[in-house]
């Protein structure tokens, strides 16, 4: 529940950065407006409903739809903290199509082990084990680069490729933003 709120709430962040936009591209939001660029993640905070968020965010920097898809939405990652509600390190994925039902979302850093997202919300999915994100997490910062692959509603299997330059820097910066200890 806490998780849809906060994604809510990120979208109206999102949002609240381009009112003159209709659409937020995937290029546009990598130019972190409102929020400092780390290469290729973008960090900040966000303060609304009287609670502080500290985020950040990255788009694939390749994508690979098995067999080709026709179309897709916005494609990314998001971590973030939020304090006073003792969400520390939370991460989604967010893959512009409705997941197929009863499907996991494959996540691997470099060639080490894979994680899987068990929790499937439309296009977004997450774990339900707090360890897992922060397992997640702690590859991220040694790694190099990151998949996820993820099966649509239609059957198509897709593979996002992100970079993870600029991830630790990234966390860190969101870390202190919201004092949150590593």
């Amino acid at each position: 529940m806490f998780k849809k709120i906060f994604i809510l709430i990120f979208f109206l962040f999102v949002f609240s950065l381009f009112k003159n936009s209709h659409i937020v591209s995937a290029e546009v939001l990598m130019e972190c407006p409102g929020l400092k660029n780390y290469k290729n993640w973008c960090a900040g905070e966000y303060k609304g409903n009287e609670a502080k968020s500290c985020i950040m965010i990255s788009t694939p920097i390749n994508e690979k739809g098995e067999p080709p898809y026709k179309s897709r939405g916005e494609i990314y990652t998001t971590i973030y903290h939020i304090p006073s509600e003792d969400s520390n390190g939370v991460m989604y994925i967010t893959t512009g199509y409705t997941y197929k039902k009863d499907t996991l979302v494959t996540i691997q850093i470099d060639k080490n082990k894979k994680y899987e997202f068990n929790v499937i919300e439309n296009d977004t999915a997450f774990s339900d084990d707090a360890n897992v994100d922060k397992q997640i997490i702690v590859e991220m910062k040694k790694g190099n680069n990151m998949k996820v692959v993820g099966f649509s509603s239609r059957g198509t299997k897709t593979t996002d490729t992100y970079s993870l330059v600029g991830f630790s820097a990234a966390y860190a910066h969101i870390s202190n933003l919201c004092n949150v200890t590593n």
